[in-house]
């Protein structure tokens, strides 16, 4: 890997996880891998496509939920669920308060 895209890789890595301690959200690195692999245009929150790809990341690496969400195809369903405010993007915010209410109802 050219040191420049490993410079750019490791700086928005640590912008992701500086901004999630500060928000408290603990992610777990599976978490963190599959939100920088899916935030294709690197603005933090992820559109429809990158959610889905975020899924498949996680399901991949064995997250329940998201394995039951890929096994069912209900991306778009998944993405309104997480969407609390309907902004048509999801924050990693949005992310942790979705997977907190789900733990909590199951």
């Amino acid at each position: 890997m050219p040191l420049k895209i490993c410079f750019f890789v490791c700086l928005s890595l640590f912008g992701l996880m500086a901004q999630a301690a500060a928000q408290k959200l603990n992610p777990t690195k599976s978490e963190i891998n599959a939100f920088v692999v899916a935030d294709k245009n690197e603005d933090r929150v992820l559109s429809k496509s990158e959610f889905k790809t975020f899924v498949k990341a996680m399901a991949a690496a064995g997250q329940s939920t998201a394995r039951k969400i890929r096994f069912f195809g209900a991306y778009g369903y998944a993405f309104s669920i997480v969407d609390k405010n309907a902004d048509g993007i999801v924050s990693p915010n949005e992310l942790r308060s979705a997977d907190d209410d789900f733990r909590a109802k199951n």
